[in-house]
């Protein structure tokens, strides 16, 4: 699961950050990310998540991996 993830999420990072590359292991707003993104982000990984992806949820889980870890442990959508 979290293999189909990765580069699912990564892709949202680099939509949202407007980057070619990002980290897979540092925090959002290291990487240029700030609330408002913070929010893009949400919408755009919401379509991945099997149940309600809080915004909160993202603050605790600031990191491509991170995020990809707790969309795998809610049973992510199938794409």
């Amino acid at each position: 699961m979290t293999d189909e993830l990765l580069p699912q999420v990564r892709q949202a990072w680099l939509d949202v950050l407007g980057l070619e590359e990002v980290p897979l292991d540092v925090n959002f707003f290291e990487t240029g990310g700030n609330s408002l993104l913070l929010i893009i982000l949400h919408g755009e990984l919401s379509s991945l998540a099997s149940r309600e992806l809080l915004i909160a949820d993202l603050y605790r889980s600031n990191t491509v991996l991170s995020q990809v870890q707790l969309l795998a442990q809610e049973g992510a959508k199938n794409p």
